[in-house]
């Protein structure tokens, strides 16, 4: 009897953990492609080497937020994190295309 209540709560657990990250997770899918989110950085950064990496991390940074993780252990799935995946690609590229920089075009695309 003790094994079969133990059982069942383990079972009840994840079924728990598993509603409660999708329950967080379909939220953050809905309105990734609707959010948006902006980064600060002053033009003249754009004029230097260092400047323009530290505006393509802040990019980087942003569409990471937006998206949510890559690494399938904090996503809670393979899914979700593909999905991040393919939502922080486009984002970040978009977010490139936008600010429409040969530097931070290059950085993007090495």
């Amino acid at each position: 009897m003790m094994k079969t209540t133990l059982k069942t709560r383990s079972v009840l657990n994840k079924l728990m953990a598993v509603a409660a990250v999708a329950a967080l997770t379909l939220p953050m899918m809905a309105t990734a492609s609707t959010a948006n989110v902006s980064i600060a950085y002053d033009k003249s950064e754009l004029e230097s080497v260092k400047g323009q990496k530290h505006v393509y991390a802040q990019l980087k940074n942003a569409s990471l937020k937006l998206c949510g993780t890559t690494e399938e252990r904090i996503a809670g799935t393979l899914t979700v994190a593909v999905e991040n995946s393919e939502c922080y690609e486009g984002t970040l590229t978009a977010a490139v295309k936008r600010l429409d920089h040969p530097a931070i075009t290059a950085l993007h695309t090495n």
